[in-house]
């Protein structure tokens, strides 16, 4: 009988993990950002960090607020949040939406923080002032822990209805990451 209940609670343990196998906060990502500027290409260590991820549920709401009232109306909804930072050289910029889901081969993450925008978008009403948020989108591979992906300044989100998140470009993914790896 103690066999059988020890041998069922191990079974119900595991058949559980699926469920709370979700990528736990606190995972760490490092690497080199290669970013292309106007002055030209430049390399920087690159440092991020999760401190939460944004459920599904609450990714689904987020995108009710998108198809409602755009862009802005998501930047308002993120304001002070804090689920990461991103440490890119000496700059740390806090994430105001941590988001990850399974793929084939590993997990997707996506980091987003709002941008600042630049007085001349402003002053000449830019069609970038659309593109409110910094994105960096990468997959890690769930064997090796090793990963790629892009970097994206000037940025807008799409969600779709089961709450997967797409980035639309203001004109081009802006970086990638070299040697990007999964350190905890």
């Amino acid at each position: 009988m103690i066999i059988a209940t020890l041998v069922f609670s191990i079974l119900a343990a595991l058949i559980a993990a699926p469920a709370t196998a979700a990528d736990p906060p606190g995972r760490e990502f490092t690497g080199t950002a290669v970013v292309n500027g106007p002055q030209g290409t430049r390399r920087m260590p690159l440092t991020l960090v999760a401190n939460r991820y944004t459920p599904a549920s609450e990714v689904l709401q987020l995108a009710g607020l998108l198809e409602k009232g755009g862009q802005g109306t998501l930047v308002a909804a993120l304001h002070d949040r804090n689920d990461g930072q991103l440490r890119l050289g000496a700059l740390t910029i806090p994430i105001a939406l941590a988001a990850t889901e399974e793929t084939s081969s590993g997990r997707r993450y996506l980091f987003l923080s709002p941008r600042r925008i630049q007085v001349n978008e402003t002053q000449l009403s830019e069609e970038s002032l659309d593109y409110p948020f910094g994105i960096a989108v990468f997959t890690i591979d769930g064997f090796s822990g090793l990963g790629e992906g892009t970097l994206h300044v000037a940025a807008a989100l799409r969600i779709d209805a089961t709450g997967h998140i797409e980035v639309d470009d203001y004109d081009g993914a802006d970086g990638f990451f070299e040697d990007l790896r999964q350190v905890r």
